[in-house]
């Protein structure tokens, strides 16, 4: 119930709707501005880097907002726990911003094999499931702010999180994939020849991971906060 409400609530404030375009944004550039791999991976990557900090910001914001406006406290006092609130909206924004990256994939895969005829579809897909994993970390880290901040300031600090994760991950190559970002680094860096997978499989694996510690801190605070 929470979910489906949380998804009514991001498509009447258009947030769903601003999502949807800009992961399928990412994809539909690379496939409409056709380039050498190389290129094409590149703009894709900063594509979804782009949309995975704005998915942060809409969890921030619409949190923030959910508190501010008396809605979670509303449905806080007809005995909707406050984890199933914070479960509920996790769920609808990784739900859409998953949609809006399988649409992505498809173009991206559709545009990098139009210029390349040995592109290694198994690891294109890893490294897409990398990626992923990355965008459900941020929309824990979104929701969490979105606990503690009012909704500027939660998305703000949003937006210089996942900023700054990704900053770390571009000057911090070595760190074998465990730094929240590098999965975009490692898209980008898809080439034609033998793709070692396993910084992206490491890279999954520390996203999923963080996700959850963000989703348990987000429900402290959220159990703390005033609603």
């Amino acid at each position: 119930m929470v979910t489906r409400l949380a998804v009514r609530e991001l498509w009447i404030t258009f947030r769903l709707m601003l999502l949807l375009v800009a992961f399928v944004g990412a994809g539909a550039t690379v496939a409409l501005l056709p380039a050498a791999l190389p290129v094409t991976m590149q703009r894709l990557a900063i594509g979804l880097g782009a949309a995975t900090v704005l998915l942060a910001v809409i969890a921030a914001w619409s949190l923030a907002d959910e508190r501010r406006q008396g809605r979670a406290g509303w449905l806080v006092a007809r005995s909707v726990s406050r984890g199933t609130l914070l479960g509920g909206w996790f769920v609808a924004l990784s739900s859409v911003a998953l949609a809006g990256l399988a649409a992505a994939a498809v173009l991206g895969w559709l545009a990098a094999s139009g210029v390349s005829l040995r592109l290694d579809p198994a690891a294109f897909a890893v490294l897409l499931a990398a990626v992923a994993s990355t965008l459900v970390t941020a929309a824990a880290f979104g929701l969490m702010a979105g606990a503690i901040f009012r909704p500027r300031l939660a998305a703000l600090i949003a937006a210089v999180g996942c900023g700054a994760a990704l900053a770390v991950a571009w000057f911090l190559p070595q760190a074998g994939g465990l730094v929240p970002g590098s999965a975009f680094l490692e898209l980008a860096a898809l080439t034609d020849g033998p793709v070692f997978v396993a910084d992206a499989w490491r890279s999954a694996g520390a996203a999923l991971l963080g996700a959850g510690v963000l989703l348990v801190l987000g429900r402290l605070a959220l159990s703390r906060a005033e609603l």
